[in-house]
């Protein structure tokens, strides 16, 4: 091979500077090698990477999760689950912490998970058409945001932080502060009305 087929060859090889590493002053001297060598560790996928994967940095002495750029957002499905995205702290009914990125939260009050999906909506034939009517309070926001939602005893998911409502039919609600019903009887679905016993208007 001549000089000049070299420097083509060369060049080629470098195309794609999104796989290897980011230290391309110590790269750029080396020569790659013909067969492309199996890294370490098991590499994740986008779909891994949106879902429950919280990287956790140190603050202060204690660990805390670090904000992912994912937005947060509650998608109402018709006669179905909320699908929650998000940087999500969990606090259920006994008050146990967790943190995550992707939830599904049952919304018919059927499901024996609570407040997680179990598919008992299909069980009991929940219908709601999953309209979202009421109006925003709040700007579009672009950058990551915390989100903590607090199940109440026999009473809704109250969620604090920023979170854009929305279903697939176009229509949108973004608050900083709310109640989601987890009962399946209010009349604002998907928001609490605060009547048969919740706790939650």
């Amino acid at each position: 091979m001549d000089d000049s087929s070299k420097a083509v060859a060369k060049s080629m090889k470098w195309s794609n500077l999104d796989t290897e590493s980011d230290d391309l002053d110590s790269g750029l001297d080396q020569e790659i090698p013909a067969t492309p060598q199996q890294p370490d560790a098991k590499q994740e996928s986008t779909d891994e990477k949106a879902s429950d994967r919280w990287f956790h940095e140190q603050r202060g002495g204690k660990r805390v999760p670090k904000r992912l750029e994912i937005p947060n957002e509650v998608l109402v499905t018709t006669g179905g689950p909320l699908r929650m995205t998000g940087n999500i702290t969990l606090i259920d009914e006994d008050g146990h912490v967790s943190h995550a990125n992707y939830l599904t939260l049952c919304r018919c009050g059927a499901s024996k998970n609570k407040p997680l999906c179990d598919d008992k909506h299909l069980d009991i034939e929940f219908f709601d058409s999953g309209s979202v009517q009421r109006l925003s309070e709040w700007m579009p926001l672009n950058r990551p945001q915390n989100l903590t939602v607090s199940c109440v005893k026999d009473g809704p998911l109250k969620y604090r932080g920023y979170l854009r409502v929305y279903n697939k039919k176009g229509q949108e609600c973004i608050t900083m502060s709310g109640s989601l019903c987890r009962c399946g009887k209010s009349a604002k679905k998907p928001f609490c009305d605060g009547a048969f016993g919740c706790s939650g208007a």
